[in-house]
Parts: C-alpha cells; sequence; structure tokens
C-alpha cells in the first residue's frame, strides 16, 4: 500500500514537471502559429510599413535611410533596389529599422515574410517573456500559462507582430527590461542589510541596456525605465522605514547608485544603436567639419521639435482615453471585391482586453487598499506585501506605457496601436486576477488584499475554477473567430460586418 502510494505521489510529480514545459511550449507554438502563418500576406506594404521597410532596406545599403522616388506600396526584390543615396528625415532611432532589416537580410525582399518576419519572432517571443514574468513575479506556473495563453491571442499584439511597425520591438524590449527588474528586486531583498548601499546589482546593469535598447526603437520606450526606477526607489524606502537608521537619506543613496548603473548602461546601448550613422558622414543633419555627437545632437532636437509639434489628422486617429478599451481600432489595411473583405486591423479580443481593464482596476484597489490601511494603522506591513509589490509593478508597467499619452491628449496624430506596449501587463493583470479566483482561499491572497471574500469550500472552489476554464476557453474561441481581421484573411462581408460590435471598429 505505502509502495503504491509513493509510486502515485512520483507520478504526479513527473506529470506535474513535464507540464511545466509542455503547457508553455503549447502556448508559444500557438502563438507563433497566429503570427507566422501567412505572413506574406498582402505582398505589398501597408500602413507605415511604406517608411519603416523601406527605412531598414535603404539603411541596411548606407548605415542610414535615404529616400525612394515615390510612395507605391508594391514591394518585391526589384523595387527594394530603388532608393537613393540622399539622406531622408527618420522620425525615430534606428534599431527598430536594423530588426526589420535582419529579416530581410534572411529571407529576402521578395514577400512579406523578407520583410515582416522579425516582428513576427518578436512578437512571439514576447508571449515568453511575458510567461516568464508572470511566473517571477507570482511564483505560480498557472498564472504564467494563463498569461501566455491571453497574450497569444490579444488582437492588438497580434497584429503588431504581423505588421512590420516598431511598436511590437518596443513592447519586447519593455516587457524584458521589466522581466530584468523583477530579478533585480529579487536580488537585493537577498542582500539587504540595514545601512547598506547595493552596488554589485548585474540584473539592474541589464535592464539598463534592455530599455536603451527600447528607446533606441521608440524613446517612449525611455517612459517605462523611469517609472520602474521611481518604484524601485519608492519600495527600497518602504523597506528600509524602521529598520535603518536614517532611512530617507539610504534610499536616496541607494536611488543615486541605482541611476548611475542603469542610465549609463541605457545610454550605451542606445549609443550603439546609431554605429551606421555615425560612421556614415552623409546621414541626415550631418555637416562637414561638425564633430558626430554635434550632428546628433542636432538631430534629436530636432526631432523632438517635430514629435512635440505634429499635427496631421488622421481618419483612424485615437484618444488615448479610449486606449485600453480599444474604441478605435488603426485599419492598416483594407480591400473589398464582389462581396469580399480583406482587413488587417487590431480589433481587440473582447474578454482579453476589457477584462484586462477590470484586473488592472482590481489590482489598483489592492493598493489603494494597502495605502489606507497603512495610513489608518501607522504600520507599513500592507505596503511590504508580496501582493501589494506585485500588483504595484504590474500597474506601473501598464501605466507606464499609457500615462505619458493621455498628458500629450491635445496631439492629434496618435493611433490605438501604441497601446500595445500595454498588452504583456494587462495579460498579467488579469492572469493574476484569474488565477487568485480559482485557489484555495489562503492567507492575504490578492482577493482578500482587495477585501473580497469567496466561499472556501469544495463545491464553491470547483465551480469558480470551471468559471475561469470557461472563460479562458471563450477568449481562444473569440481569439480564432477575430484572427481573419487581423491577417488580412478574404472573408465574406457579412462575416466582416459580425466582428464589428462597436461604431468605432470599422
Amino acid at each position: 500500500m505505502l509502495r503504491r502510494r509513493l509510486n502515485g505521489v512520483a507520478t504526479v510529480r513527473r506529470t506535474q514537471r513535464h507540464l511545466r514545459w509542455i503547457v508553455p511550449a503549447a502556448i508559444l507554438a500557438l502563438a507563433a502559429f497566429l503570427r507566422f502563418w501567412a505572413l506574406a500576406r498582402p505582398g505589398t506594404l501597408v500602413f507605415d510599413e511604406l517608411y519603416y521597410v523601406r527605412d531598414a532596406v535603404s539603411q541596411l545599403a548606407h548605415g542610414y535611410p535615404t529616400t525612394w522616388p515615390d510612395d507605391d506600396p508594391a514591394f518585391n526584390a526589384e523595387r527594394a533596389r530603388l532608393f537613393s543615396n540622399e539622406a531622408s528625415s527618420i522620425a525615430h532611432p534606428p534599431l527598430g529599422k536594423w530588426l526589420i532589416g535582419l529579416g530581410i537580410l534572411l529571407f529576402g525582399a521578395d514577400s512579406g515574410w523578407g520583410w515582416r518576419s522579425a516582428v513576427a519572432l518578436f512578437g512571439t517571443a514576447t508571449v515568453g517573456v511575458a510567461m516568464r514574468l508572470g511566473f517571477v513575479l507570482s511564483r505560480s506556473h498557472v498564472v504564467a500559462w494563463i498569461t501566455g495563453l491571453l497574450l497569444a491571442v490579444d488582437g492588438v499584439h497580434v497584429v503588431l507582430s504581423r505588421v512590420s511597425l516598431l511598436d511590437g520591438f518596443l513592447t519586447f524590449f519593455v516587457a524584458l527590461g521589466a522581466l530584468c527588474l523583477v530579478h533585480d528586486w529579487r536580488w537585493c531583498r537577498r542582500r539587504a542589510a540595514p545601512d547598506r548601499v547595493l552596488w554589485c546589482r548585474p540584473w539592474l546593469l541589464a535592464s539598463g541596456l534592455v530599455f536603451g535598447a527600447a528607446a533606441a526603437v521608440k524613446w517612449s520606450g525611455l517612459y517605462a525605465l523611469a517609472a520602474f526606477l521611481l518604484l524601485l526607489t519608492l519600495a527600497d524606502l518602504i523597506r528600509r522605514w524602521g529598520e535603518d537608521r536614517r532611512p530617507m537619506l539610504q534610499s536616496i543613496r541607494q536611488g543615486v547608485v541605482t541611476a548611475m548603473i542603469a542610465l549609463p548602461a541605457a545610454a550605451a546601448a542606445y549609443l550603439v544603436s546609431w554605429a551606421g550613422w555615425i560612421a556614415e558622414p552623409g546621414a541626415q543633419d550631418r555637416e562637414p567639419g561638425v564633430p558626430w555627437w554635434v550632428s546628433l545632437w542636432r538631430w534629436h532636437l530636432d526631432a523632438f521639435t517635430w514629435h512635440s509639434t505634429l499635427d496631421a489628422p488622421h481618419p483612424f486617429q485615437s484618444n488615448p482615453l479610449t486606449w485600453p478599451l480599444g474604441l478605435r481600432p488603426t485599419a492598416m489595411y483594407d480591400e473589398r471585391w464582389d462581396g469580399y473583405v480583406a482587413a488587417i486591423t487590431p480589433v481587440p479580443n473582447p474578454l482579453v482586453t476589457w477584462g484586462g481593464v477590470i484586473a488592472l482596476v482590481f489590482l489598483l484597489s489592492v493598493v489603494v487598499r494597502a495605502i489606507l490601511v497603512a495610513m489608518r494603522t501607522r504600520r507599513l506591513a500592507p505596503l511590504r506585501a508580496r501582493t501589494t509589490a506585485v500588483a504595484a509593478f504590474v500597474l506601473v508597467g501598464y501605466l507606464s506605457g499609457w500615462l505619458p499619452w493621455v498628458l500629450t491628449v491635445s496631439r492629434s496624430a496618435v493611433f490605438q496601436f501604441y497601446a500595445v506596449v500595454l498588452t504583456p501587463f494587462a495579460a498579467i493583470a488579469l492572469a493574476l486576477l484569474l488565477a487568485s479566483f480559482a485557489s484555495p482561499v489562503r492567507g492575504k491572497g490578492l482577493m482578500r488584499r482587495a477585501g473580497i471574500s469567496l466561499a472556501s469550500d469544495a463545491s464553491a472552489l470547483q465551480g469558480r475554477r470551471f468559471a475561469v476554464t470557461i472563460f479562458l476557453t471563450a477568449a481562444l474561441v473569440l481569439g480564432l473567430l477575430f484572427w481573419p481581421l487581423w491577417i488580412g484573411m478574404p472573408v465574406d462581408h457579412w462575416f466582416y460586418r459580425l466582428h464589428l460590435w462597436l461604431p468605432g471598429w470599422v
């Protein structure tokens, strides 16, 4: 009897070990299928691919982007050689275009496989990074698996992993930088000591390099770095309060050291991305006899002025306040004939996107409740709780990609697809909520931290788990139903109209 029981336990443990690899592999396979299938369709440049793909090709040839003779979206190996020797005006740093160019080098410019393969690869990798981030934050494989599944079928993320724009690369680097900072957070907690400032922080150095790469794709990558560094400084102050003799002073010192490690690393990674521009004197804003660093500074001033004064109304521009709910997706491709429609539009998966907003509000309630309890009791225990820290981290990741755009709401030329950088954090938030709802009620979990009481008997737990299973199944089914609109698949017009749930989804 005992041997049989031990054998049963061993079998369960082996199954669990296998699932830890099988389930993530299956989720990544699903993510890859949704992002790579029919990647060459359509065979023309869509939306801002017209700028970024052509910049990538000419940058490969010259080290910097050059001008093209027309705005024809047709593109193949022959047209890929039509660039001139004259430097063109560019609006963003070079790294994203180098990455697009890498795919073209590997697969050629004869089809969309060449100019879209890199963004599809990085989009799939982002699902893996988000799963790992969800696990490190929660120490739960279930949270990681739910995070990966939700992000795999997120409409905004699928589209921006199939269209060769810059935001898919930006999302990958922001998620990876956040993962490095979580590891740094754990590194510091294990080595913390009263009145001690930590200098040896390899994960912080790695995060600086990664966020520097994010900024080398689009400047908005710096928002996340700044927000997370502020959060780490605040967390350090809360940890030291009541333990160090001079907690404020020590936290300021640690904050300065943190900046001294992360910011130079970010600056170095950012500068390396400009190597081609630096090496070639014919690039934009380069002048004979003027040092490259002076010209580079001038380019940044000009680019900042251009971005801050940009006023170019567009039929699919959207107010950043509407991004969390996906009220105005950016139609990137639309072709109609004989009752058929082929469209590429980041219409959100309703359960994933709207459920993510509910989950973020839930996490906000956890943080606010912890603050109120700490103020009432004059004890920092609620703020030091792991659940509070995890909720705050996910919220900061999401808000750092959204609030800066809300603060510049007067600018017209902003689009819903910028919100792709929010999707990993929304997926993690929803995974935390669903996993907490389906877990046995223990201690001070997320539900209890939010002041929500759940029945703890076996039948109630089974019912909650069944509800979560139904939700995830429905999210998967919706993802598959909306997928044709995300990839430009020709469908009947009635099928296309069936998916336009809101007036802005056209």
